[in-house]
């Protein structure tokens, strides 16, 4: 293989690890990152309306942060189950919290929120919460307690993550101790 081709190989493959790294379909905790017990990072964003909102904005609340992308599958996947539990649970204190990361923002997001019949909060993500909450794969959603810290995390997303996911969220929702 001469020099050219050797480069052009390199560069193909960290493409595609790039890619691949960047959407999930595991249901594994990451070890690396913001991990259970931790503070989440704080930020302001935008929402689909250009309106600022903050994490703090849903304080003494249950909240599911979804850091996801219009582009990938286990995403897309997972959206369905999040309106669902938003749906059931949004009256007992839960907010789902989506941060969408695509590279055209709100001009990609809107069209797809809107034809997938997502009701709950959607921002604008950029490359500094994506760094801030050290996104290794998407999705990368976290339960946050009403105590403000992460009691779940999971990067990834499939059916069977289900049955936990919504388990946490009962036992946090319905933990006197958060309320």
């Amino acid at each position: 293989m001469n020099m050219r081709n050797a480069l052009a190989f390199a560069l193909v493959t960290l493409f595609a690890v790039g890619i691949l790294g960047g959407c999930s379909g595991s249901s594994e905790e990451a070890a690396t990152g913001v991990n259970v017990g931790d503070v989440p990072p704080a930020f302001v964003l935008p929402n689909l309306n250009g309106e600022d909102i903050s994490l703090a904005d849903f304080e003494g609340k249950v909240v599911v942060l979804d850091i996801w992308a219009t582009w990938c599958p286990p995403c897309r996947e997972e959206i369905p189950f999040l309106i669902e539990l938003y749906d059931e649970f949004e009256e007992q204190g839960l907010e789902i919290v989506g941060i969408g990361l695509d590279q055209g923002g709100a001009t990609d997001i809107a069209p797809f929120v809107d034809k997938n019949g997502i009701d709950y909060t959607i921002l604008v993500g950029n490359r500094s919460v994506a760094g801030a909450y050290q996104v290794s794969g998407i999705p990368t959603t976290f339960i946050i307690g009403r105590d403000g810290r992460i009691a779940a995390k999971h990067v990834g997303f499939a059916n069977e993550l289900r049955p936990e996911m919504r388990s946490e969220i009962e036992t946090l929702l319905g933990d006197a101790e958060n309320i």
